[in-house]
């Protein structure tokens, strides 16, 4: 158990976070270790992105492993979060980068959306640390924490960063042991799956995809079948966890 109540300990807390990292067998293993860890620096929500082989600069077919609330991404989605001045800035950084998204408000930072700025602010995402990450597979993308605090001093991201490296590396390794496994799912079942995990209804999937709402239920059904899943929620979550809903 990672003991988030004494500050004094980060370090070893850090360790034996990066112990647990070690372990992991699923992404959902490593979701549960970054919850626990983050705390310890007063930060509550982070994001696991990967770069694309396809050049694609889809946010949610860069996010592999995120706490982000439903309706923050789907306003980023909506937003272009990836092509934001305040976010490629962050990503042309080839170094730990911690900064205030409120300062950078408040000292009157040129920003494309101000609109998507105030309302992560609003959300309590203020203090943000982005750590750019290259796996031993060849993958390269960043882990991002953010938190309802002031910025993240050196020594913190000193620590994050030890964190960061290893979520990821286990992360692709992971990915790359269950894109090895045959996907039993169709390239429809995943569509619906994604369009199911952005919060999306039958309707909306049916009209993104241009196929019927009938075909959409048939293609979930499907899904959870061959997942064993109770129902879709659980049925995305399996996909997820053997990194079944995209290649990366």
């Amino acid at each position: 158990m990672i003991n988030t109540g004494d500050p004094s300990g980060v370090a070893t807390d850090s360790v034996q976070a990066v112990a647990q990292i070690r372990e992991a067998q699923t992404g959902y293993d490593i979701f549960k270790t970054l919850k626990q860890f983050m705390p310890i620096f007063d930060l509550d929500r982070f994001v696991v992105f990967v770069a694309k082989n396809d050049g694609r600069t889809d946010l949610d077919d860069r996010v592999v492993l995120t706490n982000w609330d439903s309706e923050l991404i789907q306003r980023a989605m909506e937003n272009d979060f990836y092509h934001w001045s305040f976010v490629t800035d962050l990503r042309a950084s080839v170094l730990p980068k911690s900064v205030s998204l409120g300062a950078a408000l408040e000292n009157g930072a040129e920003m494309n959306n101000r609109g998507l700025a105030e309302f992560l602010l609003s959300k309590g995402y203020d203090a943000i640390v982005h750590l750019p990450t290259r796996s031993s597979n060849g993958k390269t993308g960043a882990v991002s924490f953010s938190g309802r605090r002031g910025v993240v001093e050196d020594g913190e991201v000193m620590h994050l960063n030890y964190v960061a490296e290893h979520a990821f590396e286990r992360l692709m390794h992971i990915f790359d042991d269950a894109n090895a496994r045959e996907n039993p799912l169709s390239d429809r079942e995943i569509e619906c799956l994604k369009a199911a995990a952005r919060g999306m209804n039958v309707s909306e999937t049916s009209r993104k995809i241009g196929i019927t709402s009938h075909t959409v239920n048939y293609h979930l059904a499907n899904a959870q079948k061959k997942l064993g899943a109770r129902n879709k929620l659980h049925a995305v979550v399996n996909a997820i966890q053997q990194g079944w809903l995209g290649h990366f």
